[in-house]
């Protein structure tokens, strides 16, 4: 007896195992190099979409479930919106897992020393009406390649806040390399709050005490063999759930830290809406794509956002390295 084909088993089977196969694919876009890839990960190509060329009927049947199920993950928050302003609202509405990493924006390489607004990364969700994401998982920008100063771990808490507050996602997860967005003792704006209690709240208030609604605080322990639980991350390291207060608290008040305020160690912010909630980016098109939309006359402007800066010195003139700050994160975004 002849082994079964494909096409001879339930379309209900076969669309499970499209399902299945396009869930293990991660389209990059913006990765110059194979080394700017994550590790653990491969870009090597592959012939995974031979699936889609076997035959017309399964072309049809399989096509579909690519954008329900892959990830697309982008090297930062322009490449992002140069894509997805690119692509038709069918195929927009369509996608459900991204990962980023989550550079304000719109940021230039002109060196030109002139200021110009930029904006959270959250905000570039607005741009994309009828984004309707399952996963949504977010890097930090401002950590782990070598700006010194603290004006990165206030702006980094920030982040986190705004994308909280955005539409377009189910499920977030923020990835920061280390503890100092919230354990440092730098904040001129003393706005850091106690976490995750805080930003759970925040949540429950929004979509429903009893929605279901969450967010947890996990750490990765940089020393693995001290690590306890038995959550781990997609390479197998033990995470924890972790909480901690503001470092700047902790400075003036010893005694308010408590026995996990010292763990150091990746972070990791997970944060769920409600059952009920649509959690779908409102809004209308712009009808441009992120060329336009960035070299428009004046450039990008939006007076319903709050411009990403760290003091009014920084928003008024570049002063104080806020420029530098911004080539920086420019070289990082867009030229590596």
């Amino acid at each position: 007896m002849d082994s079964p084909s494909l096409l001879t088993i339930p379309v209900e089977l076969r669309e499970l195992i499209y399902g299945y196969l396009f869930s293990s694919f991660i389209i990059r876009h913006g990765f110059k190099s194979p080394n700017t890839a994550p590790s653990g990960t491969s870009l090597t190509d592959s012939n995974r979409i031979a699936l889609l060329l076997t035959c017309r009927q399964i072309n049809a049947e399989a096509w579909r479930h690519l954008p329900l199920n892959c990830t697309l993950h982008f090297r930062s928050t322009e490449n992002l919106l140069s894509t997805l302003l690119s692509v038709g609202q069918s195929a927009l509405t369509r996608i459900r897992h991204v990962r980023v990493r989550a550079f304000p924006f719109p940021l230039y390489t002109t060196g030109r020393p002139d200021y110009y607004p930029t904006y959270f990364a959250a905000n570039a969700l607005s741009l994309l009406p009828g984004l309707c994401l399952e996963t949504l998982v977010v890097e930090d920008c401002w950590h782990g390649f070598g700006m010194g100063d603290g004006w990165r771990d206030v702006t980094t808490y920030f982040d986190i806040e705004a994308l909280l507050q955005s539409e377009a996602w189910k499920e977030l997860t923020y990835i920061t390399p280390c503890t100092d967005f919230i354990a440092s003792g730098y904040d001129v704006r003393r706005k850091r709050q106690v976490q995750p209690q805080t930003w759970d709240v925040m949540l429950k208030e929004r979509d429903g005490e009893e929605s279901g609604a969450e967010v947890e605080m996990f750490i990765v322990p940089y020393k693995q063999q001290t690590a306890t639980g038995h959550q781990k991350t997609e390479d197998g390291r033990i995470m924890q759930p972790w909480s901690a207060k503001p470092g700047h608290e902790v400075i003036e008040n010893w005694r308010v830290a408590g026995p996990e305020q010292s763990f150091k160690g990746e972070v990791r912010i997970v944060a769920r809406r409600g059952k009920r909630v649509q959690a779908v980016q409102t809004g209308l098109s712009e009808k441009m794509s992120w060329k336009d939309m960035k070299n428009q006359e004046g450039g990008l402007v939006r007076r319903d956002w709050t411009p990403y800066h760290n003091d009014m010195a920084d928003a008024m003139g570049w002063i104080y390295g806020g420029w530098g700050r911004r080539m920086q994160l420019s070289n990082q975004a867009l030229s590596s």
